[in-house]
């Protein structure tokens, strides 16, 4: 693992004993960065570079914010053997970071059929393999229901046996505006950033092809229209083979995409069809402690983990009650963004003061509404905790949670026959004999 300076930025590694169907992972680490940066990934000897990854945490600790952002990249090997990582350096946010070689070993697979170089894109779909060279914009899903994910890609396609050599011609320009009439404005974009075009080779209806990414995000649309990404084109310096001797002609060759169209559903009549999350969710929850008295404070986590807008999770609902003081909660999430989802978890941490004593099930305050897309209906994720609480009925005027102990602490301990000293009287006493001998002292002085 590589440090920068200030601890801020690391270099770490995933596992080095892996299968083939499974990648090496390097990743960046960055702590108390809000954005996150562009990096440029090493290439490998005999590794090839996959699908990039970033995951975002966001927590309160002792109420100061703290921002962790991971960027991973995947690498993958062809055959099973040991293969050596040697020493690189990145440079993240004007900052390098050095790291040392390593050893990563890949063993054979218990079943090789899933080392299949597709990274799970359905390249199936894309256009028919009578063309050489193709643009494609493609995404999993041609309908999806408002605020549920769909992934969209765009890359070119060029076939090991075509007869051009070709060259990128004003790409970054070019990217620029495709991306501008490609990306919907009704949709939130989840995007893990495409720095460098990776070539990547798969295979279309038995054709070899070069896929050369250029971009690849999630949307969620935000409201019940049709997502429609139009045909755009794509620039290439074109060098063709095949005519005079000795001739090499180039030319600037465009290439177009299809249109596609994601149809938008909208939920089923609900009372809280416009404010619930869309995906797949479960549930996780802890008490600090299930046994408590009146008037003492219990934590209570209550997580939702899954499939989906992570960033957009809605607050639980909380059941008003005279039982309970609950307070706002403190939140904090963990999103992992791919182009195959976006996964991850939000965290509510609520402080819950129980005013009386008696059992309560907390699925009568706790419950979290979402629409599942799977089951494709609405469904509730409710606590399965109960708090005990055993002593009297919380009264805030006797309440003595902390500090010193009251003016009345311990009375009955108290024996009220035993004699008293009466402190104040016999001070008086003293004052007025000390006045009467000055009274005294003073008509003798005058008298002589």
């Amino acid at each position: 693992m590589a440090q920068s300076p200030e601890n801020l930025a690391t270099i770490e590694y995933g596992s080095k004993n892996l299968t083939l169907d499974q990648p090496f992972l390097i990743s960046v680490v960055l702590r108390d960065v809000e954005t996150r940066p562009s990096v440029i990934f090493p290439e490998i000897k005999d590794l090839e570079k996959r699908s990039k990854s970033a995951t975002s945490s966001v927590n309160t600790v002792d109420g100061r914010k703290v921002v962790i952002q991971t960027i991973t990249q995947e690498y993958y090997a062809k055959k099973a053997g040991n293969y050596l990582i040697p020493e690189f350096t990145l440079t993240v946010n004007n900052v390098k970071l050095h790291s040392d070689e390593t050893m990563v070993v890949f063993a054979k697979a218990g079943d090789e059929s899933g080392n299949v170089l597709d990274d799970n894109v359905a390249v199936t779909e894309v256009e028919d393999n009578s063309q050489s060279v193709f643009l494609s914009v493609q995404t999993d899903k041609k309908q999806v229901y408002i605020r549920q994910g769909f992934a969209v890609r765009i890359s070119l396609y060029i076939a090991e046996n075509a007869p051009v050599e070709m060259e990128f011609y004003r790409f970054n320009e070019q990217l620029q505006s495709i991306l501008k009439a490609v990306r919907p404005v009704n949709c939130w974009e989840e995007n893990i950033g495409v720095e460098e075009i990776i070539k990547r080779k798969v295979t279309i209806r038995g054709r070899k092809y070069a896929e050369y990414n250029m971009y690849q995000a999630r949307l969620f649309p935000i409201t019940t229209e049709d997502i429609v990404l139009p045909s755009v084109k794509l620039d290439m310096l074109v060098t063709e083979s095949g005519g005079a001797v000795n001739v090499d002609k180039k030319l600037v060759r465009g290439f177009y995409s299809r249109p596609v169209t994601v149809v938008v559903r909208q939920l089923p009549d609900h009372p809280l069809r416009d404010q619930v999350a869309v995906g797949q969710y479960s549930l996780r929850e802890r008490l600090s402690s299930d046994l408590v008295y009146p008037g003492e404070s219990v934590r209570y986590m209550f997580k939702v983990e899954g499939v989906g807008n992570i960033t957009a999770i809605p607050d639980p609902l909380i059941q008003a009650s005279s039982s309970f003081d609950i307070y706002p909660p403190e939140v904090s999430q963990v999103i992992k963004r791919s182009y195959q989802s976006v996964v991850g978890e939000k965290t509510f941490n609520y402080f819950v003061v129980p005013r009386k004593d008696g059992e309560f099930p907390l699925s009568r305050y706790f419950h979290w509404i979402y629409f599942d897309v799977e089951k494709q209906k609405y469904d509730t994720l409710t606590s399965a905790a109960s708090l005990e609480v055993r002593g009297d009925d919380y009264k805030l005027a006797n309440l003595s949670l902390s500090g010193p102990s009251g003016l009345y602490d311990n009375l009955e301990s108290l024996d009220s026959s035993r004699d008293t000293i009466d402190y104040k009287k016999i001070l008086k006493d003293l004052t007025n004999i000390v006045i009467a001998v000055l009274l005294v002292t003073m008509i003798w002085v005058f008298r002589k």
